[in-house]
């Protein structure tokens, strides 16, 4: 999805979406991994169970085997349904002038925070671990003195690039804020 291809209502006249992040695929691949071994084993035991029981084999338990097996297939669909829920309506929205942050929680439960660029003062990049550094994904954590101390981006693709942008854009509000625009910036000081 484009930023342009994006619909927010709630951006001022002079504000524009310059990117929209998710999650990383890898976060959600390793939420599926247990999944994925319990429908293994549910599958094994369409097999396995009525070779190892006769009593499974007789008229009357037959519907009562199928109906546990059903029945665990049905949470592990709501589950995976769950996690992609999750996954794909956690968004972190970077506009010329704030980050918005749209965080799902269940089915019903969704929070929305932003944060001015004019409000950051440190950003942070954190990649820990084997799969993090491959693939490079990890946290990006934007630090600011109000209440909420720590605007976190969770598990997101190229981190580096996200830190470079949000320092950019912050930059430029505080340039903005500084000279009153960015044209009026000494001319030193635009080169930098």
């Amino acid at each position: 999805m484009k930023p342009q291809d994006f619909h927010f209502s709630n951006l001022t006249k002079d504000e524009h979406i310059l990117r929209i992040v998710h999650r990383h695929w890898f976060d959600i691949f390793l939420q599926y991994l247990p999944v994925l071994g319990i429908l293994a084993l549910t599958l094994m035991s369409f097999l396995a169970i009525p070779l190892i029981f006769d009593d499974f084999t007789s008229e009357a338990s037959i519907p009562i085997f199928f109906f546990i097996q059903t029945f665990i297939l049905i949470l592990l669909w709501l589950y995976c349904f769950l996690i992609w829920t999750d996954y794909y309506l956690d968004i972190w929205i970077i506009t010329t002038q704030r980050v918005i942050n749209i965080e799902q929680k269940g089915l019903f439960v969704r929070h929305v925070s932003e944060l001015q660029f004019s409000k950051i003062e440190d950003i942070t990049t954190e990649v820990e671990g084997f799969f993090s550094t491959i693939l490079n994904y990890g946290n990006v954590h934007a630090q600011t003195a109000a209440e909420e101390t720590r605007f976190t981006f969770h598990n997101v693709p190229n981190p580096y690039k996200i830190r470079a942008r949000l320092m950019e854009q912050h930059r430029k509000i505080i340039d903005k804020k500084s000279y009153g625009s960015t044209y009026d910036i000494p001319q030193k000081q635009q080169n930098k």
